[in-house]
């Protein structure tokens, strides 16, 4: 009899070790039964454990497949001298269209050099099927009003074309960069010629009824003016006589020096008109010879 009570103790001893060896399953489990596409639905998971070791719930980072993590919400400790209780509602969306939806969270439970992953019992949720059964046929609504669309600018196509349009740029300045430059030019000195010719001939003819010598002197320096532009040579800063070793023509040296005649000589020269019209055809003659230059360069 002692045997078997004894027997029967260390039974009941055994029992109880381990059955506290074995850690307790969390609670979880769906606060509805079913739950629409795209609805919010609350799961409830607790677990209960010894006093004062710690546990931690899934946060945002875990997978709460086939359900979507909407919201959390966590709630204090509740404790006793022995246990405590911990407690956490996730609010949950599901968009997967299987009839039945199942969900199992875990608690870890840290253990001092590792942590213990306890899984709560699975629990299921009905789907809610709003459209049970598709039409065979949908009847739309015609119109043919016009509505208004707002337009969007596309800056993709905007950014590429630019650069399309750069690499063209860059292609035709490569190939024909030298000719483009020459055609510019050409067609920048023609229009200075035409000017020039306008004005001068204007000049020309106010000497007829002006001929002092500071009317002659302004028409001078307008001519030097013009050539100073044409040949890149600072006319307006130099003598006849340094005009002539540039040019090494004796013609112009006739012409300047009886220009220099009616300006600085106390006696009255004449053959004004007849050497501003010779300047007038030597400047057309010194722009021909620039623009051939600018043409075989």
């Amino acid at each position: 009899m002692i045997r078997k009570l004894l027997a029967s103790l260390i039974l009941l001893v055994f029992m109880v070790g381990a059955a506290s060896a074995q850690e307790l399953k969390p609670v979880g489990f769906f606060l509805k039964d079913s739950v629409k596409i795209g609805e919010s639905i609350s799961y409830s998971l607790s677990y209960k454990d010894r006093k004062n070791r710690p546990v931690f719930f899934p946060d945002s980072l875990y997978d709460f497949s086939p359900f979507e993590l909407l919201d959390k919400q966590y709630f204090d400790t509740q404790s006793d001298s022995i246990n405590s209780i911990d407690s956490a509602v996730y609010h949950l969306a599901t968009f997967e269209i299987d009839t039945v939806q199942r969900l199992s969270l875990p608690v870890f439970l840290y253990t001092g050099t590792d942590s213990l992953e306890l899984y709560s019992l699975m629990d299921s949720i009905i789907l809610d099927q709003v459209v049970t059964q598709m039409p065979d046929s949908v009847n739309l609504a015609e119109t043919s009003a016009y509505m208004p669309v707002s337009l969007e600018f596309n800056y993709p196509y905007w950014v590429i074309g630019l650069i399309v349009l750069g690499i063209l740029a860059v292609i035709v300045l490569i190939v024909w960069g030298k000719a483009i430059q020459k055609k510019i030019k050409l067609y920048r000195l023609n229009k200075q010629l035409i000017k020039f010719k306008e004005q001068f001939d204007l000049e020309i003819d106010e000497l007829m009824t002006d001929t002092t010598k500071i009317k002659i002197e302004s028409v001078l320096k307008f001519w030097k003016g013009y050539m100073e532009k044409l040949e890149k040579v600072p006319y307006t800063k130099l003598t006849t006589k340094e005009i002539v070793l540039v040019q090494q023509s004796s013609s112009l040296e006739e012409t300047l020096k009886s220009i220099d005649k009616n300006i600085y000589s106390p006696i009255e020269v004449s053959a004004l008109q007849n050497d501003f019209e010779f300047l007038k055809d030597y400047s057309e003659d010194r722009y021909n010879h620039v623009t051939e230059e600018i043409k075989n360069a």
